[in-house]
């Protein structure tokens, strides 16, 4: 399977100040970009020219993800496998007699956290961003010729 990135290079990436190395950067690249293309219709598959909006999407898409599956208990090993830990989350916590309790998410709880913090952030950062055909990314109906 081909895991290369369409919209973010590595090299953008690193001048921003990203800090993953190729082989991770490859893996969350995906990640985000498969998010961006189910949010977008695949608005962006044939386009030559990436907005900048997107490319600045994906970079915090990839920090986002990355920081949130390591939470999640969930870690990429150096050859591109994956690892899946334990899910465990603060379930309740008390100020008064400082008392914090630990339980297990659910992997549908987790997911669903996930989802929702990806979805306000693609709305958030591709709010009326047009691909270079003009046609508004996030845009719900069909354009003519989709």
């Amino acid at each position: 399977m081909d895991m290369t990135p369409r919209y973010l290079t590595y090299d953008e990436y690193t001048e921003v100040g990203g800090t993953l190395d190729e082989t991770e950067f490859n893996y969350y690249a995906y990640e985000a970009e498969s998010y961006i293309d189910w949010y977008t219709f695949n608005r962006l598959h044939n386009t030559t020219e990436i907005p900048e909006a997107v490319k600045r999407c994906e970079v915090y898409l990839i920090k986002f993800i990355q920081e949130r599956l390591s939470v999640l208990g969930v870690s990429m090993g150096g050859d591109g496998s994956v690892a899946k830990n334990p899910i465990a989350s603060m379930m309740s916590q008390s100020n008064d007699g400082v008392s914090v309790s630990y339980g297990n998410m659910s992997a549908r709880d987790a997911n669903a956290s996930l989802y929702k913090e990806v979805e306000q952030t693609i709305q958030r950062q591709l709010a009326g961003v047009t691909n270079e055909l003009g046609r508004k990314l996030l845009y719900r109906g069909l354009y003519s010729g989709e």
